[in-house]
Formats: structure tokens, C-alpha cells, sequence
């Protein structure tokens, strides 16, 4: 509960502008939860923790001071044990800062401003080296809405720099994404005023620890540290293997998205705000564990995040072989057939400094 009894304020919507101009946007400051450690200023009780017996991050104001935008070269914002639920606040790619068709993302979020990220949380009793199983419980979407663009130089099918054409580049647009009340579906509105719908399918684009060596990496990078790796499958019920580089592991997660196609070839996703329930374990591994692994209740999988996407696929692939190998007690040729003959390879995106690719397999092929 928050002051005298009340339960805390949700953070503020934002929807998009109404027809007849105007934009309608509340600002308001979120009461905080009573806290559960004097030092950490953000951690207490709310309605979604007492509903999931975990505990929450609640933001004090959308201006996004209290996210940060880098994996790596911060202190802790909070402490969990292993085993621990705990929810968090995660804020859109644009910082909740672009809420109009009319809105101008490189204005709102100028790179490097983009994708903040709640964080780094530590976790009791992990040492450098050890391997950390997070389990995503709950993705609670925080808004009915959320928001899509395009913008010249970037995406897919942009000239880069890397990469340029001499076609002229595309328009800077902006769409905003409609969740039915089921939550089954997201619909937006063309500029010639026919409806698009998607399914709505909710997962966090970035989860990753503080990469090695002392390093500090973008936000908008994936890597062996995990990070910006944009795959679906990173939803509820799954659980992300990485190796902490660090004592604590130090956990940060971000980049909500209510909806993406494989590749996310346009840049971004359908992105949105999610309250979500996550908790953190010590994870015993096979000494070929190199690259991030991913499971979930029907299949394994390894990530790989590289330039060319052929290097991520491989890393992936091979990852994936020496997981099964050492799961089943085949030797590596047959781990390898067995891969080839039932793998998926599944693009996370192409538009970020690595590509990322996720090589799965499904369970029942390992009980053969």
C-alpha cells in the first residue's frame, strides 16, 4: 500500500491525439510503495506484487531519469534473492515519449536515448562465472496502446552507410496500435483510413546481464551478455540461460513489445509498457555453454548475435548442437543430425549493430 493506505497510482497513460487536435497526455507523479529497504528508494509494495507475491519497481515520474540506456557501469538499483519474484516497470522504446501519429521519434528518443532499461538489478549469491537462469512469469501490459514507426535510414529495407542505394529513403511515419480489451489483437488505422490488425504477442526485446571485462554496451546491442536480441520467444514461461560476468550478474531488461514479425525488418515492433514478473536462479551448465540459451515449456534453443547473419545462425546452430549432444548422450555427429533434421532458425532482427538469430529444437526430439 502506498501513503495513508492508498494503492500506488498506475504510471500515466498516454493515447494518442484525438481527431479534433490536441494532444491528450497525462503527467503525473506515481505515489511510491512503502519501502522495503530504506537505501533502495524505488523498491516496495504494490497491487501487482501483492497479486503475485513479488516485489516492484515503480518509477516516479515518466521523464525517464530513473531508466538507463547501456549494459554495464552502473551500481545497483536493487537486490533480489534467488528464486525471488519481483515485477518491474519497463518503459517503451521511446521512453512513453511518443504518443501522436503527428510525433517525431528522433526528437523524442534522439539516439542514444532509445530502448531504456530497468536496472542493473543483483541477485544474492551469484559469483562471476556462475549461470543464471531468468524465468519470465508474468508480461502485464501497462497501456491499451502502443506505438510503431518508420524512419529514413533505418530498418531493413533502408539504405545505411554500410549499405547505401540511391533510391530516395523512405518517409518518417508513425503508427499507434489499438489492444483489443481481450487482448487478443492489436489493431491501427492506414492514411487512407482502412484497419490493420495483429495478434497481439507479448515479449521483451532486451534481457541481459553486465557484459564482461567492465565493459559497457548500447542498449540497442545483443551479444553473448544478451541484450537487444528482438525474438518472441522471449515471453511468459520462458527462461533466458546467460553467465554472469559479474558478481551479482546484474540484470537489466527492457524494450517491451506487444507485437513483431520475424526480423523486425522495419526497425521497430509494436512497442509497449509492461509491468512484468520475473525471478532469477543459479543454473548448472555443461562446459560448452557459450552463448545465451533460451527455453521454453515445448522447445530449446540457442542465440547467436553476429554480423553477417549467416555468423549468427551459425553460432546458434552450433550452440545448439553441443546443448543437445550433452542433454541426450549423443555424440556430436548425432547431435548434429538430429539438429538438422528438426531445427527452426528464427530471425530476431536485422536492423541492429548484431544481427540475432535464435536455432531451436523442440523437447520431444531429445526422448528419442
Amino acid at each position: 500500500l502506498g501513503p495513508a493506505g492508498r494503492e500506488p497510482v498506475r504510471p500515466a497513460r498516454r493515447h494518442p491525439a484525438p481527431a479534433g487536435g490536441g494532444r491528450r497526455a497525462v503527467r503525473r507523479r506515481d505515489a511510491q510503495c512503502r519501502p522495503q529497504h530504506p537505501s533502495r528508494r524505488h523498491a516496495g509494495i504494490c497491487r501487482h506484487c501483492r497479486e503475485t507475491g513479488s516485489r516492484h519497481l515503480v518509477r516516479p515520474l515518466n521523464d525517464g531519469h530513473d531508466f538507463v540506456f547501456q549494459l554495464g557501469g552502473h551500481a545497483p538499483r536493487l537486490s533480489v534473492g534467488p528464486g525471488e519474484q519481483f515485477t518491474v516497470f519497463t518503459e517503451d522504446c521511446f521512453s512513453g515519449r511518443l504518443t501522436s501519429v503527428d510525433g517525431r521519434p528522433r526528437e523524442v528518443a534522439p539516439y542514444p536515448k532509445v530502448n531504456p532499461l530497468v536496472g542493473p538489478i543483483a541477485v544474492e549469491g551469484i559469483k562471476a562465472g556462475d549461470i543464471m537462469a531468468i524465468r519470465l512469469h508474468r508480461l502485464e501490459p501497462a497501456r491499451d496502446w502502443g506505438v510503431a514507426t518508420i524512419s529514413p535510414n533505418f530498418g531493413f529495407l533502408s539504405g545505411t552507410r554500410a549499405s547505401p542505394n540511391l533510391q530516395a529513403e523512405q518517409e518518417e511515419r508513425v503508427w499507434i496500435w489499438c489492444l483489443a480489451s481481450d487482448r487478443t489483437e492489436l489493431t491501427t488505422q492506414t492514411s487512407s483510413g482502412r484497419t490493420l490488425r495483429a495478434g497481439y504477442r507479448p515479449f521483451h526485446g532486451t534481457l541481459g546481464v553486465a557484459p564482461a571485462h567492465g565493459e559497457v554496451r548500447l542498449g540497442v546491442v545483443p551479444g553473448d551478455f544478451g541484450g537487444n536480441f528482438d525474438i518472441p520467444d522471449l515471453t511468459e514461461g520462458a527462461t533466458l540461460y546467460l553467465r554472469a560476468n559479474i558478481d551479482g550478474g546484474h540484470i537489466y531488461i527492457g524494450d517491451g513489445h506487444y507485437a513483431q514479425g520475424d526480423g523486425e525488418i522495419a526497425g521497430t515492433a509494436v512497442e509497449g509498457a509492461f509491468f512484468t514478473t520475473l525471478s532469477v536462479e543459479r543454473a548448472t551448465a555443461d562446459e560448452s555453454f557459450d552463448w545465451p540459451r533460451l527455453e521454453t515449456e515445448s522447445h530449446i534453443g540457442v542465440i547467436g548475435c553476429a554480423r553477417p547473419l549467416d555468423d549468427a545462425a551459425r553460432i546458434a546452430a552450433a550452440g545448439l548442437v553441443r546443448w543437445v549432444a550433452h542433454r541426450t548422450g549423443l555424440d556430436t555427429m548425432d547431435a548434429h543430425q538430429l539438429v538438422s533434421q528438426t531445427c527452426s532458425l528464427r530471425i530476431g532482427n536485422v536492423v541492429n549493430p548484431a544481427f540475432t538469430v535464435l536455432c531451436s529444437v523442440p523437447k520431444a526430439v531429445l526422448s528419442q
